[in-house]
C-alpha cells in the first residue's frame, strides 16, 4: 500500500515566492532565483546541496503552483503554508521586518520549528483535472454572480447581455465536464477509481472528481488524518471547567464543498447515512452538526473504499 511520504529528517528550507522571482533561504545563504520553468531547476538542484532538504513555501494564490509540481516530479518533499500561519509565527517571535530574504528565513525557521507534513505528489492526469476543475470553479463562480445580478436588473438590453454571459458560462462549463469525463475515461487507473467513489449513493460526477483530483491522498492515511486534510475533524473549545462547542476549520474547501453537497444527496439515497443523521438530530444535536458528521463518515467510508482499491492495484 502506498503511503504518504514521510516528515523530512533533514533541514527546512523556506522559499519566498512572487510573480517574478523565488527567494531561498539556503541553510543561511540567500539565493535568488526567476519564477521560470529555468530558474525553478535551478533552485532545486541548489537544494539538493543539502541532503533531505525540504523546501517550505507559502500559498500566493498560484505563483507557487508551478514549483510544486516540478518540486512533486523532482521528489523534493515540499510544504506549502497558509500565509496567516506564518504570520502568527513571526508575531510569536516578535519579528517585525518583512522583506523577501526575511520571509524566506522565516518558512526556513517555520518549517524547521513545526515540521510541515509534505504534499502528495500528483501524476500528468490528476494535475490535469485538476486544472480543470479548477477552472469549472471560476466558470461557476462567475456564472452565479452574473446570476445574481441578472435578478435585479432593471435595464431590458444589459439583461439580455448578463443572459448571454450566462449562456456562454453555461457553455464552457459544459465542455469543461466533457473533458474531465473523457480524460478519466482514457486513464484506466482514474477511471477504476472513479466507479469505487461512484458506488456509494451520494456521491456523484463533481465529488468523485474533485476527490481524485485534490485529495490524492484519500487512502492513503488514516480515518483522523483524512478527516483533518479536508477540515471535517472536530476540534474542542474547553477551558477550565468551561466546554464549548466543538468546531471545524481549515482544511481543502474544494473538497469540503462537493463532500457537504453529497451529504445532503446521502440523505435521500443512503440509508446508513441517513440513520446517522436522525440518530444525532433525535439526541439534540443542531442539523448543521449534524450534516459535518454524516460529512466525516462518509469521507472516513470512501478512505476505506480507497485504501483496498489501492491494495487490490499493488497486489495485481
Amino acid at each position: 500500500m502506498k503511503t504518504l511520504p514521510s516528515l523530512s529528517p533533514g533541514v527546512h528550507l523556506g522559499v519566498d515566492v512572487a510573480k517574478a522571482e523565488l527567494v531561498l533561504d539556503l541553510a543561511g545563504s540567500i539565493r535568488r532565483f526567476p519564477n521560470t520553468a529555468k530558474g525553478i531547476a535551478s533552485l532545486l538542484k541548489a537544494s539538493t546541496i543539502i541532503p533531505g532538504s525540504h523546501l517550505v513555501c507559502e500559498a500566493t494564490g498560484g505563483y507557487e503552483r508551478e514549483l510544486v509540481n516540478r518540486a512533486l516530479l523532482a521528489d523534493v518533499p515540499i510544504s506549502v503554508i497558509q500565509p496567516k500561519r506564518v504570520r502568527c509565527f513571526a508575531t510569536a517571535l516578535g519579528q517585525i521586518a518583512k522583506n523577501d530574504p526575511v520571509d524566506a528565513a522565516l518558512l526556513s525557521r517555520f518549517g524547521n520549528q513545526t515540521s510541515p507534513k509534505p504534499l502528495m505528489g500528483k501524476d500528468s492526469a490528476r494535475q490535469q483535472l485538476d486544472a480543470i476543475l479548477r477552472a469549472r470553479a471560476e466558470f461557476q463562480d462567475s456564472m452565479q454572480r452574473e446570476l445574481n445580478r441578472a435578478e435585479h436588473e432593471t435595464n431590458a438590453a444589459i439583461g439580455r447581455m448578463r443572459q448571454t454571459m450566462i449562456a456562454c458560462y453555461r457553455k464552457q462549463i459544459d465542455k469543461l465536464d466533457k473533458q474531465a469525463a473523457a480524460l478519466i475515461a482514457s486513464e484506466q487507473k482514474l477511471s477504476l477509481a472513479e466507479a469505487v467513489l461512484r458506488s456509494v449513493p451520494g456521491v456523484g460526477p463533481q465529488t468523485s472528481r474533485t476527490l481524485l483530483a485534490f485529495l490524492p491522498e484519500l487512502g492513503h492515511c488514516g480515518r483522523r488524518s483524512i478527516a483533518a486534510l479536508v477540515g471535517v475533524a472536530p476540534y474542542d473549545r474547553d477551558s477550565g471547567t468551561a466546554r464549548g462547542r466543538r468546531f471545524i476549520k481549515g482544511g481543502r474547501s474544494q473538497v469540503r464543498k462537493v463532500l457537504y453537497m453529497a451529504a445532503v444527496v446521502s440523505l435521500k439515497h443512503n440509508d446508513y447515512l441517513k440513520k446517522v443523521y436522525l440518530h444525532l438530530r433525535a439526541a439534540g444535536k443542531p442539523g448543521k452538526v449534524a450534516l459535518v458528521a454524516v460529512m466525516r463518515k462518509l469521507l472516513i467510508h470512501l478512505n476505506t473504499l480507497m485504501a483496498n482499491f489501492h491494495q487490490t492495484a499493488v497486489a495485481s
